[in-house]
Parts: C-alpha cells; structure tokens; sequence
C-alpha cells in the first residue's frame, strides 16, 4: 500500500508501527482506520502531496486517529492472518513475546504459551477504573507455544563418559480453559487457534486460560570401563543407552467478561398513534432501532495495536536477541464520546426518560487521539422514547452490543404492552367567599368511566400551583386563597409505563364570581325583560299610529 509505505519512510519504521502495507485480505481504506495510538504524520500536506493513491480516509488516518460507529470484523481478519506471521523455530530456539511467563524444566526451557488474541472481543473503557474485556459467549482464542530443549553437555571422566541426543521433541495437547475448567482441547501445534462457548447468563467474568503441554525425549548414552590393561588401555566396556522423558506444562490467562446482550421493555400506543418504548438492557450498548429511526448511545470505537507484542524475544543457548515483531495483534475498544444517548432523526424520535448512572470518563491510552469526555455521562440501562410512526406496525426491535456480532433481534411481541387510555378532569366549585374558595377535583378513566387514584401510583393533580392526590373514588377537596379570575386545574400522569394502564393528561377551567360581576349580573337579569318590553311597545306605536312611544311623552 503506497499510501502507509511512504508515511512509514518519512517517520522511520519503529518497533510497534503498522506494517508497511495491508495483508491477509483487509481492504487498504478499512486497513488504515485500524491503527489508533501510533505515530501520526505530522506534515500533512507533504504526504498527501507525494502519495498518488491515498483516500480520504487514509489521508485523515495519517495525521490523526478515527472513531468508529460500529466493532470492525476487519480486526479478527487481521488477527487470524498476522497469527500465522509469526517466525519459524526449531528446538534450538524460542520465540516469545517480552512479557511472557517463561518456564524451565531440566531439558525443556524458555517455555510459555502466549495468548494472542480473543475474539470477538471488545476494551469496554467504562471509567477510569473499569475497563473489562468484553468476549462473546462463542468465540475463538489464538495463541502460540514455544520451547527449546537443552541437552545436557557431554562429560568424560577417568572410566566413564556421557553424552546425550535429542530423540523426539513436541508439543503433545492444548487446552483453553475457563476458570480452570477446560472448554476445548486440541493436538499439539504451535500456533493455537481454539473455538469456545461459555455458558452463564450476562456480564459473567470469567479466567480465560491457553494450557499447553510440551514433551521430550532424551537418549543418554554412557560407556563404563571395567578393566584395563597394563598399558592404560580399556578392555572391558559398558554401554548403555537410556532414555529420559520430561513433560512440562505451560499456561497463559486473561480476566474477561461475558457479554451476551439482552433486552427487555414496554411498548405503547399513543391515542395519537405515536409509538411508545421502553427498552432496558442488561450491558452497556450501542443502542437501538425504532421504527423510524434509531437511538444511539453514548459509544464509539477504535482499533489499536496490543504493544505487548511489538517486541519479540529470541532464546537460545547462548543467550536472548530483540528484534521487532512481525506479528501484530489488534485490539477493539469502546469508549463514550457523548454525555448522553440521542435520537435520531431527532424529527421523529423523542427520548422521554433515561435510566442509568452518571460515570466518570475514562482517559484513553497515550498516542490515542480520539475526543474524550470532560464530564461524567449516562451509562444507561433503560431509554424511553416516543416516536413517530407511519402506520407500519413494527414486528421487531434489534439492540446492538459492544461486541462485534453480538446484536440481538427480538419480536415487538415479547414486550409488555401497555394501554395508554385518556383522563378526564373535572373542578368545581363547593364554597367561596370573598378570601377563600374551596374547590373540588374529580379524575376519571374517559374510557372505563373508573376513579383514577393518583396517590397510588405515579403522578398528581395540580390545582393552580397545589400538588393534590385523589383518592380511592378519584376526587380531592382543596381550599386556597380566592385567586382572580378563575381556577385551573391540570392532570400530569407519570410515565406510562411506571404504572398499568397509562394516561394521558387532562385540564379544567372554573371561573370565579367577583362583586363587580355580581352586580352586573343581577342588573343584567333585569335589563333584558325591561328592554324586551319597551322594544315591543316601541312596534306597537310604529305599527298602529297611537303615538305611545317614548312611554314618557307625557311626563
């Protein structure tokens, strides 16, 4: 890939960097989205101007780092193909990765076995303390084992000597093992490459374990000499030939998590047609699909090297050599970029509530130039929304995991429906006088006809700026100061899925007499029959000519 190539030349290959071109079938653009937290070209613009074939991609990659919306497959691709890159040994030398645990037997030394992967898997940095390592309940871990054997020096004394052969030499089982329990187990190769399944429910840990087994076989060979004749010579000699066998057991763990994503939750229609959901989860997500949109959670992701491999060490007889390895071993990880889940399109999709705790933000590892945090965010465990819909009844919803493969498709149906039916409010009025005025609340079912009692579930009646409760008949007497004007009354339910069935709100009005309108009143009940007489007598005159009109023409 001329790309990478050349910005490997400018900045000088280093033990850790990515190859100088994509492999093992990965396509250049996704290859270049791969390497988060290595060196980045800083002079842009002379790169892109000396590279022909860059993408836009590959051009933003060079000078910094890219989130990713979702796990890339790509990762695992790459895995399983830098695994088999490893470098070739004999007996004479092994290969190892700087950390690794090494084991010595009396033949058998500088053993191990290395894990070199789990996937899928994903670094879920959740905060600055919690960061597991979340694998799927089915997956595969690739390791390698390695050994040399050192036969022991020859020895000659007065009457005897000793020398030894190497006869066979192999690495006779592998096993992975979860929490000591082994889950599969294989004929010896030294690359390794086991599937598993782990069984538990939700975020189970678990002790991950690559085992492998290495024997060898010696032949000791020693002659004895049993006389001598009067010249120092040997006549009589002892030959045996015995063989020596040595097992040794090696062994490589990684703490994980499993991550097997489920949900739960309630589904609504609004007497509006809207689509009510409440969906609940039982490990951090990336979010879900509604029936016009989506909601999306707080994550993102990248792919980085595991630096515990940008060295391998070389072990013979005579000593250790470093050289840098060939094989890379790349690692997803999730990290939050948002304070919060969002909707989208937000035209459509609502979030009505969200259900989780408020975590600090974790730092990310150095090199990694990705936009972090500055404030805790909502690691939810429930997202409620109200969306808009076409009509279209939705069959299913499907919730995205962490993990790469690990999306899960429910049918609507296995959530719990509930009704969400409208309210009736009703306020009058019982008493007033001039300073108080004692009003009446009634709340009913407008479906059912039935009390609605808010003191037994989520929600209230607020008369003005008083919180009441019904009671079990669905009415509640408050007395307050005589406002002006009138009284208002409004019903705000609680969340409808908090309590069966759910409503709707509903408000009243009353209004209030004052002295003014009092008289206004009374003065109008007696203007009208007074005006209607005089308007008829008014008509009489003008139709019969008896000149009685105004009726005091003769005062």
């Amino acid at each position: 890939m001329a790309a990478l190539a050349l910005a490997v030349a400018m900045m000088g290959h280093s033990s850790g960097q990515p190859p100088d071109s994509t492999d093992h079938g990965v396509n250049e653009t996704t290859y270049c989205t791969l390497w988060a937290g290595d060196e980045d070209v800083t002079n842009l613009t002379r790169w892109m101007n000396q590279t022909e074939t860059a993408t836009d991609v590959c051009a933003l990659a060079a000078g910094t780092d890219i989130p990713l919306g979702s796990p890339p497959e790509a990762v695992e691709q790459w895995n399983r193909g830098d695994l088999q890159e490893l470098p070739a040994t004999d007996a004479n030398r092994s290969i190892h990765p700087a950390n690794a645990t090494l084991t010595d037997g009396r033949f058998v030394r500088d053993a191990h076995v290395s894990v070199f992967a789990i996937q899928p898997s994903t670094r879920a940095r959740l905060s600055p303390t919690e960061q597991p390592l979340y694998v799927a309940s089915n997956g595969t871990a690739l390791g390698t084992v390695d050994y040399r054997v050192a036969l022991p020096p020859a020895t000659t004394t007065a009457n005897r000597s000793e020398s030894w052969s190497l006869t066979t030499h192999e690495i006779r089982r592998v096993r992975l093992l979860a929490n000591g329990t082994a889950l599969t187990n294989a004929s010896g190769n030294r690359l390794v490459e086991l599937p598993y399944a782990l069984d538990g429910h939700g975020d189970q840990p678990y002790t991950l374990g690559l085992e492998a087994d290495i024997a060898v076989t010696l032949t000791e060979h020693m002659e004895t000499c049993l006389a001598w004749d009067q010249n120092g010579t040997c006549t009589a000699v002892n030959r045996t030939v015995t063989e020596v066998n040595e097992r040794v057991t090696v062994s490589d763990e990684i703490d994980v998590v499993r991550y097997e994503l489920s949900v739960s939750g309630y589904r609504a229609t609004y007497p509006d047609g809207d689509l009510g959901m409440v969906v609940y989860k039982n490990q951090p997500w990336l979010g879900y699909d509604v029936p016009t949109g989506s909601v999306r959670g707080v994550w993102r992701f990248y792919a980085a090297r595991d630096s515990d491999w940008d060295t391998l060490v070389t072990s013979t007889e005579s000593g250790q050599t470093n050289a840098s390895s060939p094989s890379i071993p790349l690692q997803v990880a999730a990290f939050p970029i948002e304070s919060g889940p969002t909707p989208s399109p937000r035209s459509t999709v609502a979030i009505i509530d969200v259900y989780g705790a408020r975590i600090d933000p974790p730092e990310l590892p150095e090199h990694v130039h990705l936009d972090v945090l500055e404030h805790r965010y909502v690691a939810s465990y429930g997202i409620a929304t109200r969306t808009q819909t076409d009509g279209t009844p939705q069959e299913n919803v499907t919730a995205f995991g962490l993990v790469r493969g690990t999306n899960v498709t429910v049918p609507n149906t296995s959530f719990a429906r509930v009704p969400i039916r409208r309210s009736t409010l009703t306020l009058t009025v019982q008493n007033e006088t001039s300073e108080r005025v004692t009003v009446r609340v009634r709340l009913r079912d407008a479906q059912t006809g039935a009390p609605i009692n808010t003191s037994g579930r989520d929600g209230a009646v607020f008369v003005q700026d008083h919180r009441v409760e019904t009671d079990g008949s669905g009415t509640a007497v408050l007395t307050l100061a005589r406002p002006v004007g009138g009284i208002s009354a409004r019903y705000a339910p609680g969340h409808w899925w908090v309590d069966i069935p759910g409503y709707r709100g509903d408000t009243d009005v009353v209004s209030l007499d004052s002295p003014t309108i009092t008289v206004l009143a009374i003065l109008f009940e007696f203007a009208v029959p007074v005006s209607l007489f005089l308007f008829a007598v008014f008509l009489i005159d003008r139709s019969t000519g008896w000149r009685i009109w105004p009726p005091w023409r003769g005062l």
